[in-house]
C-alpha cells in the first residue's frame, strides 16, 4: 500500500512511529491494526479511528535526557531516630512519636499553603508540579532488569489447577505496594514453596491500584473441610448427650469458670446472669444453654485447661476433641440459623474466634472465613442488634447483651476487613447503638470485680473490651480514608493528600492511648522488660492492636513515595503476532521491562525525609514491643486475627528495606530485620500459632534471598551482600 496515498487523519500500516491511535492511547489498551482501515478496536465498536493527538514522549527518552543518574543524598544526622531494639520503649508519654506531624510537616504543608486554592481544580485534571516530582527516576544500573518477564501470558484465576485464587486487598497482610517490587515470570507467578503469588497484568496504570492474588494449594486447606460437614435434620437432645460424654458436667462447670477468667474479658458474649453467676452456676444450669452455645463455651475455654488440675485429664486422651465440639457447634449453627436467637449469634463469633493450630496457623485464612464473618453480620442485622435497645421494653440484662454483642460482631468487622483488605460489611450509616460504658458490665447490679471476688481495680468494668471496641472505631476510619478502592487510587500518588489525611487519625490515636485508664497501661520495669501491674488478661494484646494501626498509617503514607513499574504487556497465545506491537506501545523495545528505581526526594524535602524516619521509628517499636513480651502475655486469649497483624508487620519491615532510598536506610531497616526475625523465631516457643503465619511469611521471602523474589537497587543489594557474607541470624523452623 501507498503510505502517501493513506487518508488524513489514519496512519499507514507498519509506519515507523507504530504508535496507537488515539482512542486506544487515551483507554490505555493495544491498539491493533489491520493491513488498512481502522484498528480492531475502533471497528468492533464502530467508532472512527485517527491519530491526530501528538504521541507521549516515552519513558525512555526522559531517562536519557531529562533525569539524571543520581540518588538521594542527605544527612540523618539531624532526625530523631527509633531507639536500638534491644531497648523497651515506653508508651507512658502519649504513644508513638509524633514529630512527623509537628515539624517537618508543618514546614511542608507552609511550603504549600498557598497552593490549595488556586490549583486543586488543575490537580483533579493533571498531577500537579509535586506530584510530577515523583516520576520515575530510569537507570540502567540501579535496578536488575535480565529476570524481568517481556509479557505476561493470559492466564484464568478460577481454573488453576488444584489450587485456589483469593485476593490481596489494599490492606492486606502481603501489601500490594510491596508486591508490585516482586519478579513475576510469564505467567504472572512468583513460585513460593506450596504457596504463590500471582500478578493479574496490566495493572497498576494511573488511576488503579496494584492487583494481586494469594494461590494456595487445595491440598494445603483440605483439613479446615473436616470439621465442617453439615447433617440435616439432627437430633438435639442426642447431640446434647454426645456433648456430655464428651465433656461430663463437674467439667463443664470448670471450663465455664476457666472462659469467664482468660476469654470473657475480651469477648463479653455470655448473660452472666442467666447462665447462673455469680454464686449459682452448676451442672444443673449447663442443661439450660443451648447445646450450640455450650459446645462454643467448652471449645473456646480448652485452651485455658492446664490452669486447672482437675480439668488436666479432661480429653487427655482425645486428641481432636476440640475439633469435634466445632464441629458440633458449626452443624447447629446451619441448622439454627434459620429460627435463631441471641445463643445462635454467640456461637458464631465464638466460632470466629477459633485459632488455627498446626500446620494450618501457617496459612493465610480460607476465603470461608470471611464468608462466615458475613453471614455472622447478616444474623446480627436480622435480630436487630444494630439499633439501640436502651429505650426498649425488655429485661435490663438483655440490653446489655445485645449492646456487647453489638460491638463484638462490629470488632470483628473492622478489624478482619482492615487485615485482609476486604470491603467492610458494616456500613458507618447503618447502625445507631451508642458506645459501651461501664452499666454495660454489670449483672445484677454488681460490677465484675465483686462478681469474681477481686478488688474493683482489676476489672474497671469491661475496659479491655470497651478499649478495642474504641479501637475498631479508629480501624474503620483508617481503612476509610487510606484503603478503600477510591481511596487507594485517590492517595496512593499523592504525599500531601495522604499526610494531612493522616494527621487527624494520629490525633485519635493519641487521644485513645491518653484515654486509658492506668491500669491497663503499660509501665516498664528497671530489669528492662514490659510489665503491666496488676496484670489484666489481654493488655499486650490491646496495646499490639493500637501499634499496627499506627503502622498502618505510616503504610499509607509511605505509598506516594515510590511508584509501580509500567506493567508487563499481556499477551493472548492465541494471537502471537501481537506481542511486538505491545512492547513497542509501552515503550519496552524488547529489551525488558523498567523496574522500579528509587524516588526522588529533591521537592519533598524534610517531610519526606521525616516520614521515612517516622516509619522507621513506628517498626522499630514494634519490634521492641514483642521481642519484650514474655510468655505471660501469650498465655491468655488472643484475637485470631492477631496472626495476620504479625504477618503484616513482617510485609511492613520488608517494604521499608526494599523501597529505601538510601545506603543509609537500608542498613536501618536490614538491621530491623534481622531483629525482628528473631523476636518473632523466639516468641514462637511462646505461641507458635499466632507467630506462625508472620514467620512464615518473612521466611519463605527470604529463604531463597531477597534478590531472588524481589526487584531491589544497588544500594539495597550491596547491604544484602554485606550481611549474607556475615550470615543471616538463625531462623526457627515453624513446621
Amino acid at each position: 500500500m501507498d503510505t502517501d496515498a493513506s487518508p488524513a487523519g489514519t496512519r499507514p500500516y507498519r509506519s515507523k512511529l507504530k504508535r496507537p491511535c488515539d482512542r486506544c492511547r487515551t483507554r490505555k489498551i493495544a491498539c491493533i491494526l489491520p493491513e488498512s482501515g481502522p484498528c480492531r478496536n475502533c471497528m468492533n465498536v464502530g467508532k472512527s479511528c485517527t491519530f491526530e493527538k501528538p504521541p507521549t514522549p516515552r519513558n525512555r527518552d526522559i531517562r536519557n535526557n531529562n533525569t539524571p543518574n543520581r540518588s538521594p543524598n542527605y544527612s540523618l544526622s539531624h532526625v530523631t531516630g527509633f531507639d536500638e531494639p534491644n531497648e523497651p520503649t515506653s508508651f507512658d508519654k502519649g504513644g508513638i512519636d509524633s514529630f512527623l506531624f509537628q515539624t517537618d510537616s508543618n514546614n511542608f504543608h507552609r511550603r504549600h499553603q498557598d497552593h490549595d486554592s488556586h490549583t486543586l481544580p488543575k490537580i483533579n485534571r493533571k498531577r500537579s508540579k509535586l506530584v510530577r516530582s515523583y516520576d520515575l527516576i530510569f537507570s540502567s544500573d540501579t535496578f536488575k532488569t535480565q529476570d524481568a518477564p517481556k509479557f505476561q501470558h493470559i492466564r484464568s484465576l478460577d481454573q488453576l489447577d488444584a489450587s485456589t485464587a483469593q485476593v490481596f486487598g489494599t490492606s492486606a497482610e502481603s501489601d500490594p505496594w510491596l508486591l508490585r517490587h516482586c519478579k513475576y515470570d510469564d505467567n504472572g507467578m512468583l513460585h513460593l514453596h506450596g504457596i504463590h503469588f500471582r500478578n493479574v497484568g496490566g495493572v497498576p496504570v494511573e488511576g488503579l491500584v496494584p492487583v494481586h492474588f494469594l494461590v494456595t494449594e487445595d491440598s494445603l486447606l483440605e483439613p479446615l473441610k473436616e470439621p465442617t460437614p453439615v447433617s440435616t435434620g439432627m437430633d438435639v437432645p442426642k447431640l446434647r448427650q454426645e456433648l456430655n460424654r464428651m465433656i461430663p458436667l463437674k467439667f463443664g462447670v470448670r471450663l465455664i469458670l476457666l472462659f469467664m477468667k482468660f476469654v470473657y474479658s475480651m469477648m463479653p458474649l455470655i448473660s452472666r446472669s442467666q447462665i447462673g453467676l455469680p454464686g449459682r452456676l452448676n451442672e444443673q444450669s449447663l442443661q439450660d444453654v443451648p447445646v450450640h452455645l455450650l459446645a462454643a463455651l467448652y471449645a473456646s475455654a480448652l485452651p485455658f485447661k492446664i490452669h486447672d488440675p482437675e480439668l488436666v485429664l479432661c480429653g487427655a486422651y482425645e486428641s481432636q476433641l476440640c475439633n469435634k465440639l466445632w464441629r458440633i457447634v458449626y452443624q447447629l449453627i446451619m441448622q439454627e440459623i434459620h429460627t435463631p436467637h441471641l445463643s445462635v449469634l454467640q456461637a458464631c463469633l465464638l466460632y470466629l474466634q477459633r485459632l488455627p493450630v498446626g500446620s494450618q496457623s501457617a496459612l493465610a485464612d480460607s476465603p470461608f472465613i470471611w464468608s462466615f464473618l458475613g453471614t455472622t453480620v447478616g444474623l446480627a442485622s436480622s435480630l436487630g442488634l444494630h439499633l439501640e435497645p436502651r429505650p426498649w421494653g425488655i429485661p435490663a440484662w438483655e440490653k446489655r447483651l445485645r449492646r456487647r454483642l453489638w460491638w463484638a460482631v462490629y470488632i470483628e468487622d473492622k478489624w478482619r476487613s482492615l487485615l485482609i483488605g476486604r470491603p467492610p460489611f458494616i456500613d458507618r450509616e447503618e447502625w445507631d447503638v451508642q458506645n459501651l460504658d461501664e452499666s454495660d458490665f454489670v449483672v445484677n447490679g454488681l460490677d465484675e470485680g465483686v462478681e469474681h471476688g477481686l478488688s474493683h481495680d482489676r476489672i474497671e468494668h469491661g475496659a479491655i473490651f470497651r478499649s478495642f471496641t474504641k479501637l475498631a472505631i479508629i480501624a474503620d476510619n483508617i481503612h476509610q480514608t487510606f484503603y478503600t478502592l477510591r481511596a487507594s487510587q485517590k492517595m496512593c500518588q499523592d504525599f500531601r493528600i495522604s499526610i494531612n489525611a493522616a494527621r487527624p487519625i494520629r490525633e485519635e490515636l493519641q487521644a485513645w492511648y491518653a484515654s486509658l485508664p492506668d491500669s491497663l497501661r503499660i509501665k516498664q520495669k528497671p530489669e528492662n522488660s514490659y510489665q503491666n501491674t496488676p496484670h489484666i488478661e489481654g493488655v499486650s494484646s490491646l496495646h499490639f492492636a493500637y501499634l499496627i494501626l499506627e503502622l498502618f498509617v505510616y503504610r499509607a503514607i509511605l505509598r506516594p513515595l515510590a511508584r509501580s513499574p509500567p506493567p508487563p504487556p499481556i499477551a493472548d497465545d492465541k494471537d502471537p503476532q501481537n506481542i511486538a506491537w505491545l512492547l513497542e506501545d509501552l515503550g519496552c523495545d524488547g529489551q525488558g521491562l523498567d523496574q522500579l528505581p528509587v524516588v526522588d526526594f529533591s521537592e519533598l524535602g524534610d517531610a519526606a525525609e521525616a516520614t521515612l524516619n517516622a516509619a522507621e521509628k513506628c517498626a522499630g517499636i514494634i519490634v521492641n514491643f514483642v521481642g519484650a513480651m514474655t510468655e505471660v502475655d501469650f498465655d491468655t486469649f488472643w484475637y485470631p486475627w492477631t496472626r495476620i497483624s504479625f504477618a503484616t508487620v513482617s510485609n511492613f519491615i520488608l517494604l521499608l528495606l526494599i523501597q529505601a532510598p538510601t545506603a543509609q536506610h537500608a542498613s536501618r531497616t536490614k538491621h530491623l530485620l534481622d531483629i525482628w526475625l528473631q523476636n518473632l523465631s523466639c516468641q514462637y516457643k511462646n505461641h507458635e500459632n499466632l507467630m506462625s503465619l508472620g514467620l512464615v511469611r518473612l521466611s519463605t521471602l527470604m529463604a531463597d534471598g531477597l534478590e531472588r523474589n524481589f526487584n531491589i537497587s544497588s544500594h539495597v543489594a550491596e547491604i544484602l551482600t554485606m550481611d549474607n557474607t556475615n550470615g543471616w541470624p538463625m531462623q526457627q523452623s515453624s513446621g
